[in-house]
């Protein structure tokens, strides 16, 4: 096995590899359960600041 061999067999496992990926991440988009962060952040939004969780009321 030449090196060239070598490089080209890298090469092609990397190009199927970056299709795959592609593929994945289509799929992943298209479902109507999909969480991104760029709809919020992932802390949930507080409406009461004033919450102590160890104050003993």
């Amino acid at each position: 096995m030449t090196s060239k061999d070598i490089i080209l067999y890298a090469v092609i496992i990397a190009a199927v590899g970056f299709s795959l990926y592609r593929r994945y991440v289509k799929s992943k988009q298209g479902k109507p359960g999909n969480t991104s962060q760029a709809q919020g952040t992932s802390f949930p939004s507080s409406k009461d600041d004033e919450y102590e969780p160890y104050s003993k009321k």
